[in-house]
């Protein structure tokens, strides 16, 4: 028969392992919560980055209009 010390040791045993069952819960829930923030945020960077992109390619375009005509102005005074 085993002794009352094994039993004891059993039981604080299992305790632990309960309480670490918890904080391995809770510790994936957290990291289920920052994985979805993450998600948004870089669904936000993706947005930014594509506002970005399309302004670049307007700026582009403003400066060869702009090096167009005053090529044509500096061609029309000579």
């Amino acid at each position: 028969m085993p002794s009352k010390d094994v039993w004891n040791y059993r039981n604080g045993l299992e305790e632990k392992i309960g309480s670490i069952h918890a904080h391995v819960e809770n510790i994936y829930h957290h990291i289920k919560r920052i994985d979805t923030h993450l998600d948004k945020q870089n669904g936000r960077i993706r947005m930014n980055e594509v506002v970005i992109s399309k302004w670049k390619g307007v700026a582009v375009g403003i400066i060869c209009v702009a090096s167009f005509v005053s090529t044509l102005i500096a061609m029309a005074i000579r």
